[in-house]
């Protein structure tokens, strides 16, 4: 199935949207290389007539584009969704729901589209969740080598992600996040170690993770033979970027992740943020086990209640594994 795409041109940071007549259908933040191309997710035929206008930071908002034609592959849809249902689909992936089981933990509003809500308390307490974290995610349990838990990605494999992520606002038309780098944490993906095969529990290789209310990339590592357990003294944190600006509610940002976990050579991590690559790295990745990938929101407690949203979800791996059109290489 493909759908209409418009090519917006804008200012470098302001927001695009794009629209059928006076119906409005998605809304981005222009790359830095002043243009977007936008897709009408929510519409139910396979072409359509599409304009597009910008707005900035002071309101200004642009006339709209003339009308363009184009088409895109959608990325796989969400079925056999049922917050009762401990699993669903997207693709052909099974993924495991964590959560404290409310309603409002994970809800799909459309095939493409999973919302997560946390509240202070919301702990996973099959999972072995204590007190002091919240937690509303979705595990990846078929890409991989299969395990009697879920499956892992075995070190040294090229993985690549895709997907669009939004915060929601939690105060007066802002987001609130009382979490940071020296107070606690708010994870919102990350690649998750195989704790098993450590014998130890550990925090994320890779995470996209809130400072307070910026987007941040952190990496962990440790050499070959190392202690990836938090108090060791050979596990190293790196902060590779942290977003100069508060993050904008209610817009999507595109984000595209491609990695390979090796600390014993060949380790890399690139990352882009609306069409910007933010991520450069080259070096020691991940603690030498296998990795499995995450959604959703996975904080230490707070008091605000918080809720993001991601939609057009992939994950791919392998050396083979193709290069989104989205984003220059």
């Amino acid at each position: 199935m493909t759908k209409m795409t418009a090519l917006i041109f804008a200012l470098a940071g302001s927001i695009a949207n794009i629209s059928n007549g006076s119906t409005s259908l998605d809304m981005r933040i222009a790359d830095a290389s002043s243009s977007w191309n936008l897709l009408a997710q929510s519409l139910s035929g396979d072409t359509h007539d599409s304009a597009g206008t910008y707005s900035n930071t002071a309101d200004h908002t642009s006339a709209a584009s003339q009308p363009v034609d184009g088409t895109r592959t959608v990325a796989p849809s969400i079925t056999s969704f049922s917050a009762e249902s401990p699993t669903f689909l997207i693709g052909g992936d099974v993924y495991q729901i964590e959560t404290a089981g409310k309603s409002y933990s994970i809800t799909n509003p459309d095939p493409q589209t999973l919302r997560f809500e946390v509240h202070k308390g919301d702990n996973w307490a099959p999972g072995g969740d204590g007190s002091g974290v919240d937690r509303s995610e979705i595990q990846n349990d078929s890409t991989g080598v299969k395990t009697n838990w879920g499956a892992v990605i075995p070190a040294g494999t090229p993985i690549v992600i895709d997907y669009q992520f939004m915060v929601e606002a939690n105060s007066r038309g802002t987001f609130v996040n009382t979490q940071n780098h020296s107070n606690g944490f708010f994870v919102v993906g990350q690649m998750h170690n195989d704790d098993g095969a450590s014998g130890v529990p550990t925090s994320p290789p890779f995470a996209v993770q809130m400072d307070g209310d910026r987007l941040q990339i952190v990496t962990r590592y440790v050499p070959p033979g190392g202690n990836p357990r938090n108090s060791s003294s050979a596990l190293h944190m790196l902060t590779l970027w942290t977003d100069p600006n508060p993050i904008q509610t209610g817009v999507y940002n595109d984000i595209r992740v491609r990695t390979n976990f090796s600390n014993s050579g060949g380790g890399y991590l690139d990352v882009w943020i609306n069409g910007k690559q933010v991520v450069n790295y080259q070096g020691p990745l991940g603690f030498g086990q296998g990795t499995y990938w995450e959604y959703g929101i996975y904080r230490s407690r707070a008091a605000e209640t918080s809720a993001v949203r991601y939609r057009g979800l992939t994950l791919t791996i392998g050396s083979s594994t193709p290069v989104s059109s989205r984003r220059p290489d």
